[in-house]
């Protein structure tokens, strides 16, 4: 997988790699944002048309009791 870190919900990625640009693919309904392109003064949306998999740690939700001494 490319360079990669998630912000909010979307993927943000050094390179646009075979994503495509808005200009690019307008008018194509098959397309949507799957990630951000990091620039020097921002960001830019990639769009493709399959969803970028990321692993995420699952989230665990323990619960300890206090101890009775």
């Amino acid at each position: 997988m490319k360079s990669a870190r998630k912000i909010c919900t979307r993927t943000v990625l050094q390179a646009k790699g075979t994503y495509k640009y808005l200009k690019e693919i307008t008018g194509n309904g098959a397309y949507y944002q799957v990630a951000w392109q990091e620039l020097a003064d921002g960001y830019i949306a990639l769009y493709g048309t399959t969803p970028i998999q990321i692993n995420v740690a699952p989230i665990l939700n323990d619960i300890f009791e206090d101890e009775e001494g």
